[in-house]
């Protein structure tokens, strides 16, 4: 509470004629500057909630979901507070690539995988987990380079994307239906209006037919390996 506030309840004795500063009629007056403090108190609370670190952190989620910017999982207040305090920077790159992969980042923080995202051009973002484990930035770590990439024969539909978590977190166990929710909901929150997306779940010794096109598909190790891709779309089907 502010000392501006806390005179309400001292000074309003100070303020009163004199046959109400004494008796019940003072007790009256005092609960009302209590009241008034109070209010005021609570006044001020409401807008500080507002701001993101500044004064409480129970209202991050209130303001996270207002701001469209989803908490990471194991994502520290400070952290969080620290994202909502740029969001409207961070959603001028909305439906950028890069955009898609630094939130992809926070999400899964502290822990890190490679992630590819790689349009039907053949244009490929990649999440380098091996840079940020070696203490580059994230914003530093997305690499970009053109490949050959041909996932079917449907060339015209060009705004598309697929986008590959390397992880062996569902290497084994497929994932259930609040982590698929999960797994969808930064893809989904940061793709571009008109584009389609894909989502392959890929384990670290795993290849695709056709992906990655630099591996041979028989190179020993890749396609002998245990796990078995996942293929979602961003969309619950």
């Amino acid at each position: 509470m502010t000392s501006a506030l806390e005179k309400y309840r001292d000074d309003v004795r100070r303020a009163s004629p004199p046959w109400l500063q004494r008796g019940n009629a003072e007790k009256y007056l005092y609960a009302l500057g209590l009241m008034l403090d109070i209010f005021g108190d609570a006044l001020i609370a409401a807008v500080r909630h507002r701001f993101p670190g500044v004064y409480s952190n129970e209202s991050l989620g209130l303001i996270g979901r207002e701001r469209r910017i989803s908490r990471g999982r194991l994502e520290t207040d400070a952290s969080y507070a620290a994202r909502l305090q740029r969001w409207l920077e961070d959603h001028r790159r909305r439906g950028n690539p890069y955009a898609m992969l630094l939130q992809l980042y926070w999400h899964y923080a502290p822990v890190t995988f490679t992630i590819d995202l790689v349009y039907r051009s053949g244009r490929r973002f990649r999440l380098n987990s091996d840079a940020i484990g070696a203490g580059v930035p994230p914003e530093i770590a997305i690499e970009r380079d053109t490949i050959t990439w041909e996932p079917d024969d449907e060339p015209e539909r060009w705004a598309r994307w697929w986008l590959m978590l390397r992880t062996d977190q569902w290497a084994f166990t497929p994932p259930d239906d609040d982590e698929l929710a999960d797994i969808r909901l930064v893809p989904r929150e940061w793709n571009a209006a008109h584009a389609l997306g894909y989502i392959v779940l890929m384990p670290t010794d795993g290849d695709l037919w056709d992906y990655p096109p630099e591996v041979p598909w028989d190179t020993t190790g890749t396609w002998d390996g245990t796990g078995t891709p996942v293929f979602l779309t961003i969309d619950d089907e």
